[in-house]
């Protein structure tokens, strides 16, 4: 057999790749932050790459003993917005922390989950049956982005409830077109079994 004609020859399509790698860096002034950047650029060019020229940026850490004024004040860091937040001291005090948060990218995402389930449309199934199709998930995020400042879940947990005085507004003709009279009815439920829904637990009696 003769060798094959150049044309019959497989053809090679250049492959490209995307790195990306996030991490976090703390200094202690302003310079040394600099300088270390200016190292990994240094080090990201040795390997033919470069730093994100929006994301990679200095951020200072204020809170109330870090009280200077500076451009960036917060940065997200896997599903978490770090920045200054309101904490409580041990003295029952109110004072400002650098803590992180569920983002608002990650709430977005979340709400968008929540919304696809078409709670309000599932009205031939129970309560319950809402419960054991939500609280995996509810569980899963309430595990990951309630291990640091709780309360920025609320917002979301509020949500799910609202959805849910809509599905019972839906279900039950006592409750049609009373959105108060279907709180009330959230509320109730919440009382007689606040263990049902994952965030029940969290959120206690608020809704909405």
């Amino acid at each position: 057999m003769g060798k094959p004609a150049a044309t019959d020859r497989p053809r090679l399509t250049p492959l490209s790749h995307s790195f990306t790698l996030d991490a976090v860096v703390h200094c202690r002034s302003r310079e040394q932050a600099e300088e270390v950047m200016r190292s990994i650029a240094l080090r990201l060019a040795e390997c033919g790459l470069t730093m994100h020229p929006e994301k990679s940026k200095v951020v200072y850490c204020k809170d109330s003993n870090r009280t200077a004024s500076y451009a960036h004040v917060y940065f997200t860091f896997l599903g978490f917005t770090f920045r200054p937040r309101k904490a409580t001291s041990k003295q029952n005090r109110l004072f400002t922390s650098f803590l992180p948060g569920v983002s608002a990218d990650a709430l977005k995402r979340m709400r968008r989950q929540v919304k696809g389930w078409r709670i309000h449309r599932q009205t031939p199934v129970t309560l319950a049956d809402l419960a054991k199709q939500c609280n995996p998930t509810i569980r899963g995020w309430w595990n990951y982005y309630g291990a640091f400042y709780q309360t920025a879940m609320h917002a979301l947990f509020g949500y799910v409830d609202r959805k849910l005085v809509q599905w019972a507004i839906r279900k039950y003709k006592t409750l049609s077109r009373h959105k108060r009279r279907g709180e009330q009815w959230l509320r109730k439920m919440k009382n007689g079994s606040p263990q049902m829904f994952v965030h029940w637990s969290v959120v206690g009696y608020k809704v909405g």
